[in-house]
C-alpha cells in the first residue's frame, strides 16, 4: 500500500474511531437522562393520582376511578395502572402499551429500562389500597433512535467531507516527496543528466541534495570510465600523426562492415607526393601534411553520413564510403582528391592543379572477406597508378550484381505489400545459459528462392524503404503474438526514426499493440543512435513504458562518443566478435569497455562468437552473454 493510501487510511479509521465513541458516549448520555426522567414522571405522577383516588376508593366509585386512570394513561408515556383497593377483591387495570417505530435491533442494543413507581392510598389511620403505574418505553426509545439518526447523518456528512480533505491536504504534503520519487525514477532511464530542484520541504532537503551528490559522482565515474576507453583505444586503434585509425582499426571495421546487411564501397588512396616532402623538407613538414589530411578527413562525410578512415602506410590511406549513387560518390571523391592535393602541394601561381592522389575504389558484394576486399582495392589502385588516373573502380565480381537496384526495388516492394516474407530467428544467450531474447532475421521470397538480408538490405537503405521493412515485419508478427513464447528482439531501420511523422506512427502501433510490445526489444545500430540521439531516447523510453527493451546494435564503432550512453541507457549492448579476439586488442581495454556499459546497467552481448575459445575470451573480459553459430538459426514459423 503506498504511504498516500495509507495516511489517508490511517486518518479515516481515527475519525471513525472518534466518531464512534462519540455516538456511543451522546446515546448512553441521552439514554440515562430519558430512563431518569422517566423514573421522576412515573413517581410524581403515581403520588398524585394516589391523592386524586382517594375519595373515588372510599365511596367504592370504580368507574370514575378507571376513567381517572385512563385519562392519565392517555399521554402515552404511561403503559399500565394498577389499582388495588380494600373494597374489591380483583385490581382495577388500565392497560396503555403501543408500539415503537425504533427498530428491534436498536432497543435490543440499548435496552432502556421500564419505570416503575407505587404509593398507598391513604384513609387517614388505615389504607385505602395502594396504585402501582409502569411507564411506556417506546417514546424513549423513538427519541434515542431520533438522536441516533441525528448523530450518524452528521459524522457521516463529517467523515465526508474530512475523507476529501484529508485526499487534498494528504497529496499537497506529499506532493513533493512524489515529485522527487518520480524524478529518481525517471533518473534510472534518463540517467542523472539534469540535478534534482531543491525542495521546499526541509525533510526532503537532505535526501535531494544526496542524491544530487550521488548522480554528480555517479556521472563522473562513467565520465572517467568512457575516458579510460577512449584513451585505450587510441593506444591500440589510432594512428599517432595522423590521429585516424590505424591498420588494428580498418580492420576491425572492415569485419563488422562486412557482417553487416549494407552497402558502400572501400577506398585505399595513395599520395605519392608525401614521399617528395620527406625528400626535400624531411619528416617534420611530411608528418605536417599528414596531420592536416586527418584534421580534414576525421569531418568528412558522404551524403549526410559518416566515412570512416584509417592510415595505413606513410603514403596511404583507407575509407569506408557510405552506400549512394555513383554521381555522388565521384563528386565526393574528386572533391576530397583536389582537398588532399592542396594540402600537400599548394601552389596558387600554378596553372593547373598537382594531381598527387590516386585511388582504388571496390564496391561492397556479398561475399566478401576482408583479404579480399583489400586485394581487390590494392589491385584497383595500381592500375589508376599505371593509366595515370584518379581512381580506378574495380567491376563488380558477382554476377547476381548485374541485377540493377530499380529491378530490386520492384521485387522488394511486391514482396513487403503482399507479406510475402518469412523469419528466423537466432537465439542469444547469457553466460548463465539462460536467453535474453532471439533476434529475429527476415527473409524475402521470390518465388521458390528466399533471399537473406544482406541482399536486399542495401537496396532498402538506399530508396528509404526502412519504414515499409520495419511495418511489414512487425505486423506480421504482431498478428501472431499469441503463438510466440520469450522475447523477440527486432532491429529498427532509420527510417523508422529519422523521420517524426514515421517515428510517431510507429509510436501509435507499439501503443495500439501492448501485448506484443512487452514482448520486443527494439534495436537500432550505434550509427542510428548517433545521428538520431533525442529520439532513439524518446523510442527507448516509449518502450520501457509498455514492457519492451531498448538495444544498441553495432556497438563501439565510434568509441570517442561514448557518452551518448549516459543518455540511451539500454538494456543491453551487441559489439562483433570481431573486437574482442583480436590479438592486438589489450585485455584490460575490453574490461573496460564492457565495464562503461555495465555503469549504465546496459548487458553486453557479442555477436558472431563461432567456437567455445571465442566464449571463453568473451566470458573472461566480462560480456554478459553471445549470439553466434553456437546458438545456430532456426525458423521462426508463423503459422
Amino acid at each position: 500500500m503506498s504511504l498516500f493510501r495509507r495516511s489517508v487510511a490511517i486518518m479515516v479509521g481515527l475519525l471513525l474511531l472518534f466518531s464512534i465513541g462519540i455516538f456511543s458516549i451522546e446515546v448512553r448520555q441521552t439514554r440515562a437522562s430519558l430512563a431518569e426522567r422517566q423514573q421522576i414522571d412515573v413517581d410524581n405522577l403515581a403520588q398524585a393520582l394516589s391523592l386524586s383516588l382517594v375519595p373515588f376508593v372510599e365511596i367504592g366509585d370504580w368507574t370514575s376511578a378507571e376513567t381517572l386512570m385512563r385519562a392519565v394513561s392517555d399521554g402515552g408515556v404511561i403503559r399500565r395502572i394498577e389499582l388495588e383497593a380494600v373494597g374489591r377483591d380483583d385490581p382495577l387495570v388500565v392497560d396503555a402499551a403501543r408500539e415503537s417505530d425504533t427498530p428491534h435491533w436498536f432497543q435490543q442494543a440499548i435496552s432502556l429500562p421500564s419505570a416503575r413507581g407505587e404509593r398507598e392510598i391513604s384513609g387517614g389511620w388505615s389504607a385505602l389500597g395502594s396504585v402501582k403505574i409502569a411507564s411506556e418505553s417506546a417514546y424513549a426509545y423513538d427519541q434515542l433512535w431520533s438522536l441516533a439518526l441525528q448523530l450518524i447523518t452528521w459524522l457521516a456528512v463529517g467523515m465526508v467531507m474530512v475523507f476529501v480533505l484529508s485526499i487534498v491536504g494528504v497529496k499537497l504534503l506529499l506532493g513533493p516527496l512524489n515529485r522527487l520519487s518520480r524524478r529518481i525514477a525517471d533518473m534510472q532511464i534518463d540517467g542523472f543528466d539534469e540535478p534534482l530542484p531543491e525542495s521546499r520541504v526541509h525533510e526532503l532537503q537532505g535526501i535531494t541534495d544526496s542524491v544530487n551528490h550521488l548522480g554528480m559522482r555517479l556521472n563522473q565515474q562513467f565520465d572517467q570510465q568512457a575516458e579510460q576507453v577512449v584513451r585505450l583505444q587510441r593506444l591500440t586503434e589510432q594512428d599517432a600523426v595522423s590521429l585516424l585509425g590505424n591498420r588494428a582499426y580498418l580492420a576491425r571495421v572492415l569485419d563488422e562492415w562486412l557482417s553487416a546487411p549494407v552497402g558502400g564501397a572501400l577506398v585505399i588512396v595513395r599520395i605519392d607526393h608525401l614521399q617528395e616532402l620527406y625528400r626535400q623538407d624531411g619528416f617534420e613538414a611530411r608528418d605536417r601534411a599528414i596531420r592536416n589530411i586527418g584534421t580534414y578527413l576525421q569531418s568528412a562525410q558522404l551524403a549526410g553520413q559518416e566515412v570512416m578512415k584509417a592510415r595505413l602506410s606513410a603514403e596511404e590511406f583507407a575509407l569506408l564510403l557510405p552506400d549512394t549513387d555513383d554521381a555522388p560518390r565521384e563528386q565526393w571523391l574528386t572533391d576530397t582528391f583536389d582537398r588532399i592535393d592542396d594540402i600537400v602541394d599548394a601552389n596558387p601561381l600554378a596553372e593547373a592543379r598537382a594531381l598527387h592522389t590516386r585511388g582504388g575504389v571496390v564496391l561492397r558484394e556479398r561475399g566478401m572477406t576482408r583479404e579480399g576486399i583489400l586485394a581487390r582495392a590494392d589491385s584497383a589502385l595500381r592500375e589508376a597508378i599505371e593509366r595515370q588516373q584518379r581512381w580506378v573502380t574495380a567491376h563488380p565480381g558477382d554476377v547476381t550484381a548485374a541485377r540493377g537496384r530499380q529491378e530490386w526495388r520492384q521485387i522488394i516492394e511486391h514482396a513487403l505489400e503482399a507479406r510475402d516474407i518469412s523469419f528466423v530467428a537466432q537465439p542469444v544467450l547469457l553466460t548463465d545459459g539462460s536467453e535474453l531474447h532471439r533476434e529475429v532475421l527476415v527473409r524475402l521470397n521470390e518465388g521458390e528462392t528466399q533471399h537473406p538480408a544482406y541482399i536486399f538490405l542495401p537496396v532498402i537503405n538506399h530508396f528509404q524503404m526502412g519504414v515499409q521493412l520495419d511495418r511489414a515485419v512487425l505486423e506480421s508478427l504482431g498478428d501472431r503474438e499469441a503463438r510466440f513464447g520469450g522475447r523477440l528482439a527486432v532491429n529498427l531501420t532509420a527510417d523508422s526514426v529519422a523521420d517524426q511523422a514515421q517515428y510517431r506512427r510507429l509510436v501509435g502501433w507499439l501503443e495500439s499493440n501492448p501485448r506484443f510490445a512487452a514482448k520486443l526489444d527494439l534495436e537500432v545500430s550505434e550509427e542510428i543512435a548517433l545521428e538520431h540521439l533525442d529520439r532513439v531516447q524518446q523510442l527507448f523510453r516509449v518502450a520501457h513504458r509498455f514492457g519492451a527493451r531498448g538495444g544498441i546494435d553495432r556497438f563501439a564503432r565510434n568509441l570517442s562518443a561514448m557518452s551518448y550512453l549516459a543518455r540511451l541507457r539500454p538494456d543491453y549492448v551487441k559489439i562483433d566478435q570481431g573486437f574482442f579476439v583480436r590479438d592486438d586488442v589489450d585485455t584490460e581495454f575490453l574490461r573496460s569497455l564492457c565495464m562503461a556499459a555495465h555503469q549504465v546497467e546496459a548487458k553486453v552481448i557479442v555477436t558472431r562468437v563461432e567456437s567455445d575459445e571465442q566464449r571463453q575470451r568473451v566470458a573472461e573480459v566480462g560480456a554478459d552473454g553471445y549470439q553466434g553459430y553456437l546458438a545456430p538459426i532456426v525458423p521462426l514459423e508463423l503459422t
